[in-house]
């Protein structure tokens, strides 16, 4: 069957994703017609590009709502607005679809104040959501009275030991201790799923080289300065009471005998 010539508004747009009938599935079709701009919707024909069948089309933009959407990311949050399918289902724990880059549900406010954990997307007023980013392990080093954290991507299957080791950027560690469950785990042989650990303790499994520029930002600050000058008042030694002497000094003195000169009389 010869093609038809398509009108200029068709040839503007070229193809489209529409379902074919003939294959039972969303292929890519190449439009011949387009009708009249209709309220809401596109109509004409298309020819399917994988089984050449021609058909008519019609095509219905669903219709929209706004939704308030506030993303946390860390200490920070932003807050936008975003158009979303009105009959679209947003469910707490899941992807928020449509909104690059992805974020995850937190909390649904409902128009009617109450908040839910699934509600179709014209019924919510506000969506809370976090930067959904892969899930991190928090690792607090050990030093002494001090400690520094460092943060690791959590990996899938990763089995924890108090006595057992870690490796981080920085060097492994020996963990000494795990929290979870509300609880902090210090025996050895204590075990649990990272997914399951909120904080891993670990003290250095090596010793710091000595001068070597890495370690020095690992180096414990002291907990008070050494002070030049001394603020309370301090006791000194005495050079004791000058007196003049009024004899001379015996022969047999260390020193001998002082010699006096005085006026002759």
């Amino acid at each position: 069957m010869e093609e038809t010539p398509a009108s200029p508004t068709a040839g503007s747009l070229g193809s489209a994703v529409l379902p074919c009938a003939n294959c039972g599935e969303e292929t890519v079709h190449r439009i011949l017609r387009l009708d009249r701009p209709g309220r809401g919707a596109v109509s004409g024909v298309a020819r399917c590009r994988a089984c050449r069948w021609t058909h008519r089309f019609v095509s219905a933009r669903s219709p929209t709502t706004t939704v308030d959407l506030i993303v946390s990311r860390g200490a920070a949050s932003e807050r936008r607005e975003v158009e979303l399918p009105r009959l679209a289902t947003l469910r707490v724990g899941e992807l928020l679809p449509g909104v690059q880059p992805p974020v995850r549900l937190r909390k649904l406010d409902r128009r009617d104040g109450r908040a839910g954990t699934a509600s179709p997307a014209h019924e919510v007023r506000t969506a809370w959501a976090t930067a959904d980013v892969p899930a991190q392990l928090r690792v607090a080093i050990l030093q002494g009275a001090r400690s520094s954290t460092e943060r690791i991507p959590m990996t899938p299957g990763l089995r924890l030991e108090v006595g057992g080791s870690l490796r981080l950027p920085s060097g492994p560690v020996e963990i000494v201790a795990l929290r979870a469950h509300q609880r902090t785990w210090r025996r050895p042989g204590d075990a649990f799923a990272a997914e399951e650990v909120r904080v891993v303790y670990g003290r250095r499994a090596v010793t710091p080289p000595a001068g070597r520029s890495p370690w020095r930002r690992e180096r414990g600050t002291p907990s008070s300065r050494a002070r030049s000058i001394s603020r309370d008042a301090r006791s000194r030694s005495s050079p004791g009471v000058s007196r003049n002497r009024t004899v001379p000094r015996a022969r047999s003195a260390v020193a001998g005998a002082t010699a006096r000169n005085s006026s002759p009389s």
